[in-house]
């Protein structure tokens, strides 16, 4: 199984690492559905969080509530993925499956364009191991 990812937005690369221990079946379905074109939105009201629609189903697994920058959920729900990128609290639970090991800096300007100007193309793939 890969153990990162990559998230180009706005031009930019952000990179995570996936928790494979911690999340195994929501990391499993989500390298599976990769690479993946899809689109950003932001929170409304639950802080600094990017969410990225994505095109799978799963089951709920390490579920938190107190999230930090960088932590990236699974929303089942919502089938989304939420990037946490600042100060946050989210509505529920949900399943961390990532975290951001670089780039997290990139993701406020994006949240300001998103925020200005409505939703912007996201790319999502796997990074290939040196």
């Amino acid at each position: 199984m890969a153990e990162r990812f990559a998230m180009t937005i706005d031009g930019r690369r952000v990179v995570a690492e996936l928790l494979g221990r911690k999340a195994p079946n929501v990391v499993k379905a989500f390298t599976e559905s990769l690479p993946c074109d899809s689109f950003s939105v932001h929170a409304k009201f639950a802080g600094d969080e990017l969410i990225v629609m994505l095109p799978f189903y799963c089951n709920s697994e390490n579920e938190i509530l107190n999230v930090k920058p960088g932590d990236i959920g699974f929303y089942p729900g919502r089938q989304t993925a939420c990037i946490f990128y600042g100060d946050t609290k989210p509505f529920g639970k949900v399943s961390v499956f990532a975290k951001i090991v670089d780039g997290l800096e990139h993701l406020k300007p994006a949240g300001k364009k998103i925020l200005a100007k409505g939703p912007l193309p996201v790319r999502l793939e796997l990074v290939e191991e040196a």
